[in-house]
């Protein structure tokens, strides 16, 4: 049934004339790199069509071993990708759009009119992930966030949260704990979203296993629970929440399959100038406000940031002030 689908599917590409791939990798469950061949091409009707042809494993993960995996398939499909090949689109691993050595480049080599497009929601994926790596205290916060996730997926643990969840919130559906994923920050906001709506259903959880007779349970939950009660934890929960409620939605329809390009673009344009409103004192202080009167509102004791001491530096032997040079402006 599945090559007839096949065949379908190719007699519909071979009607169309020419056509654009799609092709991304990902490791399953037995750590086996698994390759997916996607044509995108117009139907007879007018309308474009996403169809998956192949699924193949692909034992070298290089730029020429993805290649050589993508050439058997379209050789055992009879897929004409030399001529009728008119676009390619990949994320931005070096092995798939590498200049040099990347899938792309193998591609064009013998078909120069591929020309390539680099995944929109990749990229936008990509400055996500490298601009919350640049602040160590967002860094910090996903680590504690990931920990926390980790601990509580066991299946004892989410019993325990389920049912705190009909205790605390009992009008509300109970959410069950979102994993992380690397590549879709989209679950990154899906599960911030449970924290913060389940919040009380968390810290009751963990307030139950940290009486626990296994000392690491009760160990583990005595360090979360701590951490989840302080100020710069609820503060980072908020902001990030609010930056993913512009992110999130853009990034979901950069993946739709009716996305217009035109559409794209403003709602690229319209996110990043709300994110840049963000950065002012306003917006923070209307954070801390937010972050002060939830924090009230739970009973916690935390009600403030943390103060840093400022660093002096050491004056050497016969350093002075006065030794540091003044220009004349």
């Amino acid at each position: 049934m599945g090559e007839m689908v096949r065949e379908e599917i190719l007699k519909r590409v071979k009607q169309a004339g020419v056509f654009s791939i799609i092709i991304d990798t990902t490791t399953d469950v037995s750590n086996l790199e698994q390759f997916s061949l996607v044509l995108r091409f117009i139907n007879e009707e007018g309308q474009t069509e996403e169809r998956l042809i192949a699924m193949k494993v692909a034992h070298d993960s290089t730029g020429l071993g993805m290649f050589n995996v993508f050439s058997d398939i379209c050789i055992k499909y009879n897929i004409d990708w030399e001529t009728n090949l008119c676009a390619q689109s990949y994320d931005g691993a070096a092995s798939m759009q590498g200049k040099y050595s990347g899938v792309r480049s193998y591609v064009q080599e013998k078909n120069p009119n591929a020309i390539y497009i680099w995944c929109f929601a990749h990229v936008l994926n990509l400055v996500v992930v490298d601009t919350c790596d640049k602040c160590l205290s967002v860094r910090n916060f996903f680590g504690e966030v990931q920990s926390l996730i980790s601990y509580m997926r066991a299946r004892k643990r989410t019993a325990i949260f389920l049912e705190q969840q009909t205790k605390c919130y009992p009008s509300e559906r109970p959410c069950r704990i979102k994993n992380f994923s690397t590549t879709r920050w989209t679950l990154h906001d899906r599960a911030l979203s449970v924290i913060s709506k389940k919040y009380l259903a968390f810290l009751k959880t963990l307030e139950e296993l940290i009486n626990s007779t296994d000392r690491e349970t009760s160990s583990t939950a005595s360090n979360l629970y701590r951490i989840m009660t302080s100020f710069q934890f609820i503060l980072n929960l908020f902001l990030l929440e609010n930056i993913f409620s512009h992110t999130t939605p853009l990034s979901i329809y950069l993946q739709s399959s009716s996305i217009d390009f035109i559409q794209a673009i403003t709602m690229v344009d319209v996110c990043a100038k709300k994110l840049s409103d963000l950065r002012n004192q306003q917006s923070f202080n209307n954070l801390i406000i937010k972050t002060k009167s939830f924090v009230n509102e739970i009973g916690l004791v935390e009600c403030e940031l943390p103060s840093i001491r400022s660093r002096r530096r050491k004056l050497l032997a016969g350093e002075v002030v006065s030794d540091e040079i003044k220009g004349n402006w």
